[in-house]
């Protein structure tokens, strides 16, 4: 069984609001990543919130969730896996990450990530896509989220230093990394400015 940990507990300092109720097709960001999952078959799915929780929790009802809180948002996101990790089951093989703010990631992706994960579960799996135009010395791919963590690498989310992230546990020497490739630019995109959203909502608006 996999968790999934939802992570939804930054600042959003950029955009002035919390992205997670920032709406799209009639419905918040934090309902279409939760909806996703449950298509996805994902059965148990933890909300990291942060500061602005009684906001979102005001504004967003969930649906089979758990939600807690980081104490500690400030900390950056390894903060608030941590706390989601010690929310999950305790008797999951894996970890599916996702951020709150890609709303727009296919219910296909999901599925896709996992069953990959499922034929090789000592690697943690992170989709990639085709840069469209790659720089002197970058990969021709680009890596995206969700990723999903064995459970084997649990601790190591706990020994690293907080503010080199996740990157420190999927560049750690003793762990395996499975790329997957997928048909959804949607794993790379991010919402951190108005303008971001803005993009969004006008693509919402001419189709």
């Amino acid at each position: 069984m996999l968790s999934a940990i939802i992570l939804a507990a930054g600042g959003s300092s950029r955009m002035g609001r919390p992205k997670a109720l920032l709406q799209w097709r009639g419905l918040p960001f934090v309902e279409h990543v939760c909806a996703s999952l449950r298509a996805a078959g994902v059965e148990d799915r933890v909300v990291v919130l942060g500061r602005a929780s009684t906001e979102i929790l005001a504004a967003w009802t969930p649906a089979g969730e758990r939600t807690i809180v980081n104490p500690r948002p400030d900390d950056g996101q390894l903060s608030s896996l941590r706390a989601g990790l010690g929310a999950a089951a305790r008797d999951c093989e894996a970890f599916l990450v996702c951020l709150a703010d890609q709303p727009t990631i296919k219910p296909e992706t999901y599925k896709a990530l996992i069953t990959s994960w499922y034929s090789r579960r000592d690697s943690i799996v992170i989709p990639r896509v085709p840069r469209l135009s790659p720089g002197p010395g970058e990969p021709p791919f680009k890596r995206g989220h969700p990723i999903i963590i064995p459970a084997a690498c649990r601790q190591l989310c706990f020994d690293g230093p907080l503010d080199k992230g996740l990157h420190w546990v999927t560049h750690h020497p003793s762990v395996k990394v499975a790329d997957l490739d997928v048909d959804d630019r949607e794993i790379i995109r991010d919402f951190d400015t108005l303008q971001d959203y803005e993009s969004l909502r006008r693509a919402e608006l001419e189709n």
